[in-house]
């Protein structure tokens, strides 16, 4: 083991070679001079004598793998029970090679070593629920947490508020569709509901059941001062939010009557959507939910029950069986919480009023048709407040021409202000009173007129039809009798 060991002039070479290119010790050209046993184990001695001189950063190889070198490499034969550093070594060489041939596959730049295109499908993309919509500013937008209960308030127009505009301007919307801007132009216009402009005048038949509801009552009210003092109501003044605004006008304008009375009154159902107006398709009319609705029970109509089922639902708004309805009212909150605007609830008023317009036309377009000179069509025309804490706005609406659905403003008051108050007050009552009585009774003469003309109808079909002829009578007596022989002689014969 003393004895000096001579090195081949090719080894040095190779020395300087390895040195050249891996930049490391040159320990594997040196031991494979070095026999199995004796030489390993003297190599092992330096190697643990002096540790420092082996690096192990790794190398930056110019060609993939060093060919001069595999032969050295695979003719050392280590012990399989020795960690050692040239154990290491080698394999760390068997993978330069393949180290090389790795390329950066990224989203940008995917190609093979053969500079041959990586297909996408062999990427993963990332899972469906981490893919979120984003807003105009490029962040995302958090997932909508399912519902599992009923439809809430906050929830109006609900098949209008989760999609896009359909006036096409490319906006995405995160508003019902009564708070598109376009709403009132676009889709309320061409399906011919239209805000008529204040200052013409109604038509004679509306401007007769307008000074109708703006006459003074008999019945007991609340005075000036009352009104005055009204702590509650100058509250909704500077707190109005939405909730505190129902509740007050519930209790002190609008009244709810029982149920044996021939009135109803609806509180957030929203109406048919075969109710709703739809003149185009390209647009389309926002399905109404009033917060208040005053229409009929079955109960108002005792007699004529027979002809309302004979309609179907021409005459229904609602589940709740609301018929005929004649009064929207649109609540809106403008408190320190509250985010309602007069022009959503005028929008509102607008599709509520023209919808329950369209029920009333169901019945005058069979009246129409009896074609008789007793008939006269029902005043279809519909009232509708929008409000909030401190302003209500009281409009009417009617047919037009038979096409268009008009709808203009009658009065606005200052809720705080004593004397609006009262006379605000009286209009509501007034409208109640009138759908109560006069329109009331004009519903049911129609609806007498109908059952009439159907049962004239039926007696006419019935009187039509010829009798049965003598030749035929005497024919089916003749066939009775014949078979009536036939079935004694059989019996004859059995017995």
């Amino acid at each position: 083991m003393n004895e000096a060991i001579t090195k081949p002039p090719h080894l040095n070479q190779v020395k300087r070679k390895l040195d050249s290119t891996l930049d490391i010790d040159p320990l594997p050209a040196k031991k494979a001079r070095l026999d199995h046993q004796s030489d390993a184990h003297q190599l092992e001695e330096h190697c643990v004598e002096q540790p420092e001189k082996i690096p192990l950063q790794q190398p930056a190889p110019r060609r993939p793998c060093p060919s001069f070198l595999k032969d050295y490499v695979d003719t050392v034969h280590p012990d399989p029970g020795s960690h050692s550093v040239y154990t290491r070594i080698s394999e760390w060489l068997e993978t330069i090679g393949k180290q090389r041939e790795k390329r950066c596959r990224s989203d940008n730049h995917l190609q093979r070593s053969d500079d041959r295109p990586i297909s996408r499908q062999l990427t993963r993309s990332a899972p469906a629920e981490m893919v979120r919509a984003r807003d105009a500013d490029g962040f995302a937008i958090p997932p909508t947490p399912a519902s599992s209960g009923s439809r809430s308030y906050q929830a109006r127009d609900t098949a209008s508020a989760t999609q896009s505009r359909v006036t096409g301007s490319g906006r995405s919307s995160a508003k019902t569709l009564v708070e598109d801007p376009f709403y009132r132009s676009r889709n309320l216009a061409l399906n011919g509901i239209r805000l008529d402009n204040s200052s013409n005048a109604f038509p004679s038949d509306i401007a007769d059941l307008v000074r109708e509801v703006g006459k003074d009552r008999d019945s007991p009210g609340p005075t000036l001062d009352q009104v005055r003092h009204d702590a509650s109501l100058h509250a909704l003044e500077m707190e109005g939010e939405e909730p505190n605004v129902e509740d007050y006008f519930r209790s002190t304008i609008f009244p709810n009557p029982g149920v044996t009375e021939s009135l109803r009154r609806s509180d957030k159902q929203p109406i048919f959507k075969h109710a709703v107006p739809s003149a185009v398709s390209i647009v389309q009319v926002s399905r109404p939910i009033p917060d208040v609705t005053y229409g009929y029970r079955d109960a108002a109509f005792p007699g004529q029950l027979p002809q309302i089922v004979s309609m179907g639902d021409a005459l229904s708004a609602n589940s709740q069986g609301l018929l005929c309805p004649f009064f929207v009212i649109e609540f809106k909150g403008d408190g320190p919480g509250g985010t309602g605007s007069l022009w959503v609830a005028t929008n509102q008023c607008l599709g509520g009023s023209a919808t329950c317009i369209n029920i009333a036309e169901r019945l005058n377009r069979q009246l129409r048709e009896c074609k008789s000179d007793e008939v006269r069509p029902i005043n279809s025309a519909v009232f509708s407040i929008a409000m909030n804490g401190s302003e209500a706005r009281l409009f009417i609406s009617w047919k037009h021409d038979d096409l268009d659905i008009y709808m203009r403003k009658i009065r606005g008051f200052l809720l705080q202000d004593p004397e609006h108050y009262i006379q605000f007050r009286k209009y509501v009552r007034n409208i109640i009173d009138w759908g109560k009585d006069r329109r009331l009774s004009e519903i049911r003469a129609s609806l007498d007129t109908l059952l009439e003309e159907n049962r004239k109808r039926a007696s006419a079909i019935a009187k039509s039809r010829p009798p049965p002829s003598d030749a035929s009578s005497s024919s089916k007596r003749r066939s009775s009798s014949s078979s009536g022989r036939k079935g004694s002689g059989s019996n004859s014969e059995r017995d």
